[in-house]
């Protein structure tokens, strides 16, 4: 009995993965993939001259700069991205959850808004960082230009946790998710959010069963 509700579940298993859409899955790292927003607190706390306890009070971080202190939002990244970016911590379930949107076999495309503006070499810190997180992917590209990536690539749907980019994204007919961080929990969107990496997979899961 045991082997043959074995055999029968994985049997369940295997039908339901033929039927899955395979996609293009266009993920950001930072406050998606990773906690860069609290990483990155005591840098802009000690490169700004300002309280740490106070930035938290007013949930500020690298990329919320008031206007006063967005002049020198690439002077901060040159100073610290280049040696600090690769150690940031990455969400406890976002290389899990990445596996998972693999093993249904869609092709994931890392694309992250980091340039020679801010860094040395973006490619190099930014493979660093994903292979320190454990992060498997089909390709990375690095630019801001999201919206456009996102047609050359073919892109399905995409996950990030910037509303411009989700918006960008949906210009060209793309998907977005939005992935739910202390910089956007409090902005409205029509679009899906996600809280966790269980929640992404979830909803790719449904959004891509093929329609019998």
């Amino acid at each position: 009995n045991y082997v043959f509700c074995y055999c029968l579940d994985q049997l369940k298993y295997t039908i339901k993965m033929s039927r899955i859409k395979k996609m293009n899955i266009a993920v950001d790292i930072d406050d998606t993939l990773s906690n860069s927003f609290e990483y990155f607190m005591p840098f802009v706390a000690e490169y700004f001259g300002v309280d740490y306890e106070e930035l938290k009070r007013k949930n500020m971080s690298y990329n919320n700069l008031p206007e006063g202190w967005k002049d020198q939002e690439y002077a901060f990244g040159r100073k610290y991205y280049d040696s600090t970016v690769a150690a940031t911590p990455f969400k406890a379930d976002a290389a899990w959850g990445v596996q998972k949107l693999k093993e249904m076999g869609h092709r994931i495309v890392i694309i992250t808004g980091r340039t020679t503006d801010f860094y040395t070499d973006p490619y190099k810190t930014t493979i660093e960082e994903l292979e320190n997180g454990k992060i498997v992917y089909d390709k990375l590209i690095c630019t801001l230009e999201k919206g456009k990536a996102c047609v050359a690539e073919n892109i399905d749907i995409l996950i990030d946790d910037v509303l411009a980019n989700c918006e960008a994204a949906a210009k060209v007919g793309v998907k977005p998710i939005v992935f739910n961080s202390i910089a956007n929990q409090n902005i409205k969107t029509d679009f899906p959010r996600a809280f966790n990496w269980k929640d992404v997979v979830n909803m790719i899961a449904e959004n891509s069963l093929e329609k019998e």
